[in-house]
């Protein structure tokens, strides 16, 4: 009898370290009293212990239902006076239309090889109804009217293709741009030479029909702008001397300017065949220089 009655002693004292060792419970609570369907809360779970135990909280693995964890936040352990603290808030939704929705929340407690887990009180959450009553059969509303909408300018459209537009004309350009500044320049050469032709026959005529010396004056005066802006050079302020010595004692010129200064300073009353000659040797020999720098556009790719 003495035998049980010890062991039954040894079995007591072997046992209450484990009583007093007995595990608190997680506290958790809902940030809301009632939430909308589909609307975020916060639940919040804080457990305390000895700080000699290690305890983990329920991450995304966790089924939470009857909701759907959204995002979870951790805070670091807290210890004070050998009791540490542990705390994690989680955002929740839910989908389900119960009116009460619940939940309790577990923490895991490693104690060597096993895994005690201890569950807080279950709390509640009231799910706000927005539609109280459903009428049956359902009534559909049906709207046909067509409704305005704004139209908008597509700017970023209008940006793609804008730079798309300037990438390909600079494409264009830095392939072709000296071809076409050549074509251009030719095209501007024939224009003015066609245009003084023009308007100098239209003098030439005017004074070989009637002896104008205005007409005379015109013509000479039309020939040296036309060269002025056909060699880039003031000719038309040379006098005559200058513009023989500009193209190297040309006998040609040398000889029609004279011939047209004696006419003009000589106030000739009609025409005589040595002006008119003189007036068509300076035609021809604008047509040469023409045809000269014509030449030198159209080559210039080629010289350099």
């Amino acid at each position: 009898m003495r035998k049980y009655i010890l062991s039954f002693i040894l079995w007591l004292v072997l046992l209450l370290p484990v009583l007093g060792q007995e595990l608190a419970k997680p506290v958790g609570w809902f940030s809301r009293k009632s939430i909308k369907l589909g609307e975020l809360v916060q639940y919040t779970l804080v457990h305390r212990h000895e700080s000699s135990r290690e305890v983990i909280l329920p991450d995304s693995s966790f089924n939470f239902s009857p909701f759907e964890l959204v995002q979870k936040s951790y805070f670091p352990t807290y210890t004070k006076a050998g009791i540490s603290t542990d705390s994690a808030i989680y955002t929740l939704r839910t989908f389900e239309t119960d009116s009460l929705q619940q939940l309790a929340l577990p923490v895991y407690v490693l104690d060597g090889e096993d895994t005690l887990q201890v569950l807080a009180n279950p709390v509640s959450v009231k799910l706000q109804q927005l539609v109280p009553q459903v009428q049956e059969p359902l009534v559909f509303k049906s709207e046909t009217e067509l409704v305005f909408v704004e139209e908008r300018f597509n700017w970023p459209n209008l940006l793609l293709w804008t730079v798309a537009g300037v990438v390909f004309l600079s494409l264009i350009w830095f392939i072709f741009g000296q071809a076409i500044k050549t074509k251009y320049k030719l095209y501007r050469l024939r224009k003015d030479h066609v245009y003084f032709t023009s308007r100098y026959n239209s003098h030439v005529d005017r004074f070989v029909k009637s002896g104008y010396g205005q007409s005379l004056e015109k013509a000479v005066s039309l020939w040296k702008n036309y060269l002025t802006k056909l060699e880039r050079s003031a000719i038309n302020s040379f006098t005559t001397k200058e513009i023989v010595m500009f193209y190297n004692d040309n006998e040609e010129v040398n000889t029609a300017l004279r011939l047209c200064d004696r006419a003009i300073y000589g106030n000739m009353a009609e025409a005589d065949p040595e002006t008119g000659k003189a007036l068509h040797m300076l035609r021809r020999f604008a047509k040469s220089r023409y045809k000269h720098q014509h030449d030198l556009t159209r080559n210039a790719k080629t010289k350099r």
